[in-house]
C-alpha cells in the first residue's frame, strides 16, 4: 500500500511539534528538524517570499556574528556546538514550518495541527495530574517542576478558540466539540501556574482581534490592558505573601515578585541561603552576562559580543537543577543573551527581526484570512517580544511556536498571491 506525500508531510509536522512537547530536547529537535528539513528540500523547490527571506536572513546574519567574535576567544567546542545549537534551531524551524506547510494542501491543517496537538498534550497533562496529585500533596513549585512549567501550544490553541475569527479554519470535528476541547484546555492552562501563560493569552487574543495596532482603539486596549496589570502587580504589594507556601499564594508571591525579578538585580549573595537571590536571579544572571562582556579586549565585546561557547560567570557555584553551575551558557533574558553572544550588531538585528514580525499586521489586507494571519503573525511578534525578556525567546529551548510561525508566513504568501490572482482575473472581466 502506497503512503501519499501528504500524510507523510502531516506525519512529520506532528512528528516535530511533539518531539519538542514530550522530549524537550533541543538535540532531538535539531537532529529530527534537519531530516524533515532535508526530507522537504529534496523535492522540487518553491519560491520562497521576500518575507521568509528577511527574517531567516537576520537571524543567520546573528549566528555569523557569533560564530565571528567566538574566534576571538577561546572556548571548548562543545560549548561552541551547544551555542550553535541555539542559534540554529529558529532558522531550521522556520525553514521547516514554511516548507511543510507550503507542501501541504489543505490549508486550514496548521490551525487542526495546532488545536489537536494541544489537546493531546492537554489530555497527557491532566493525566500526569491526577496520578501526581493521588501520591503527592498538592505544592504549585512540585506540580510545575514534575509536569511542565508552561505550554505554549496549549495556549495559542486556548487563545484561537477563543475569537470567532478562527472558525474557518476548523474542521467539523473541532467545531462540534470546541466547548468541551476549550474547557479541557482550560483547565490544563490553570494548572501550569505560568505568570508568562496568563498575559500572553490575552495579548494573543487582543492581537487576533487587531487591538494591538497603533490606533485610537489599539491604544485604548493597551492602556486598559497595562492598567489592569499594574493595578493587580500594586495591590500584591500590599499583601504579606509567604514565599514558603506550597499553594495558590506561593504563585502569588512569584507574580509579586516578577518586576524586581527580571529588573532589579541582587549583589549581596548570602552562599548558604540564596531565597532573596532567586527573587531577583533573572536580573541577576544578566547583570554578571554585562560584567562578561565588560571584561573583553577593547570592548570588542559589546560590539560583537564574545561568540559561540562564551558562558557567563555566576561568581558562586549556583545549584541549578540539582547541579551546582559555576558558568552557564544561556540567560533567561533574550535580549540580554544576544548581547552576550553577538554584541550590540546582534542584538540590533535581533530588536528588527522582532518589530518586523508585529509590523505584518499593518499590511495591506484585502481579505479576512489574510488580514487573521497578519494579526496572528503580529501576535506572535508580541509574544517573543515579551518571551524574549523573561525566557530567551525565540531561543528557548523547548519552543516550537517558531514552526508554527514558518506555517504562517507561508499560508501568508498563499493567500496574498490567491487574492492578487483574484484581482487580475476581476480586471480582466
Amino acid at each position: 500500500m502506497k503512503i501519499s506525500l501528504q500524510k507523510i508531510y502531516k506525519a512529520l509536522f506532528y512528528l516535530l511539534i511533539f518531539i519538542n512537547l514530550f522530549f524537550k530536547s533541543i538535540e532531538l529537535s535539531l537532529i529530527f528538524g534537519a531530516l524533515i528539513l532535508f526530507l522537504l528540500l529534496v523535492h522540487p523547490p518553491i519560491k520562497y517570499s521576500l518575507t521568509i527571506i528577511k527574517i531567516v536572513f537576520s537571524l543567520i546574519l546573528i549566528l555569523i556574528i557569533s560564530i565571528f567574535s567566538g574566534v576571538l576567544y577561546s572556548a571548548d567546542l562543545y560549548n561552541i556546538l551547544k551555542d550553535f545549537g541555539f542559534l540554529f534551531k529558529p532558522i531550521l524551524f522556520l525553514l521547516s514550518g514554511y516548507l511543510i506547510i507550503n507542501k501541504i494542501e489543505d490549508k486550514n491543517f496548521l490551525f487542526k495541527a495546532l488545536i489537536y496537538a494541544a489537546f493531546i498534550s492537554a489530555i497527557w497533562h491532566l493525566i500526569g495530574l491526577f496520578f501526581f496529585l493521588i501520591n503527592t500533596p498538592f505544592s504549585v513549585t512540585r506540580v510545575r517542576g514534575e509536569l511542565g512549567r508552561d505550554n505554549f501550544i496549549e495556549l495559542f490553541a486556548l487563545a484561537l478558540l477563543s475569537v470567532k475569527q478562527t472558525k474557518v479554519f476548523f474542521s467539523s470535528f473541532i467545531l462540534r466539540r470546541i466547548k468541551w476541547i476549550r474547557w479541557i484546555l482550560i483547565i490544563s492552562f490553570v494548572f501550569y501556574f505560568s505568570r508568562t501563560m496568563f498575559i500572553s493569552v490575552l495579548l494573543i487574543i487582543l492581537a487576533v482581534k487587531g487591538y494591538t495596532k497603533i490606533s485610537s482603539k489599539g491604544l485604548l486596549y493597551f492602556s486598559i490592558f497595562s492598567f489592569l496589570i499594574i493595578s493587580f502587580l500594586t495591590l500584591l504589594q500590599f499583601f504579606d505573601l509567604n514565599r514558603e507556601s506550597e499553594g495558590v499564594e506561593g504563585f502569588f508571591y512569584k507574580i509579586k515578585q516578577a518586576p524586581s525579578e527580571i529588573f532589579q538585580p541582587d549583589l549581596n549573595i548570602n552562599i548558604k541561603n540564596h531565597e532573596n537571590l532567586w527573587d531577583h536571579w533573572r536580573a541577576y544572571e544578566a547583570l554578571k552576562a554585562i560584567d562578561g562582556i565588560n571584561s573583553s579586549k577593547y570592548n570588542l565585546g559589546w560590539i560583537f559580543g564574545k561568540g559561540l561557547g562564551a558562558q557567563v560567570d555566576l561568581g558562586f557555584e549556583a545549584p541549578l537543577d540539582g547541579k551546582k553551575f559555576r558558568y552557564i551558557p544561556i540567560i533567561h533574558n533574550g535580549y540580554i543573551f544576544i548581547l552576550f553572544k553577538s554584541g550590540i550588531l546582534g542584538l540590533t538585528i535581533y530588536l528588527w527581526f522582532l518589530f518586523y514580525i508585529y509590523s505584518q499586521s499593518y499590511k495591506i489586507q484585502l481579505n479576512k484570512k489574510e488580514i487573521f494571519i497578519n494579526n496572528l503573525i503580529s501576535g506572535i511578534g508580541i509574544f517573543f517580544i515579551l518571551t524574549s525578556l523573561i525566557i530567551t525567546g525565540i531561543y528557548n529551548k523547548g519552543d516550537v511556536l517558531v514552526f508554527f510561525l514558518g506555517g504562517l508566513f507561508s499560508l501568508q504568501c498563499i493567500y496574498s498571491k490567491n487574492q492578487k490572482k483574484n484581482e487580475n482575473r476581476r480586471i480582466r472581466n
